[in-house]
């Protein structure tokens, strides 16, 4: 697999996200700084644990 870049969701956006809701601003603990437009990013929860694979909307 190749290395995407993280995105680490709050734990109130798990159930959104899970559903394959959208991922705004305030849910996002912590990213990779250098996540472009329309890239592939990893979603994971606080813990590290894999959520879903998004493509990134900047």
């Amino acid at each position: 697999m190749a290395h995407r870049k993280k995105l680490v969701v709050s734990d109130a956006a798990l159930p959104f996200v899970a559903r394959g809701g959208y991922i705004f601003e305030k849910q996002v603990a912590k990213s990779d700084i250098d996540i472009k437009d329309g890239e592939e990013v990893l979603v994971v929860d606080k813990k590290g644990r894999e959520i879903t694979v998004a493509e990134a909307f900047i």
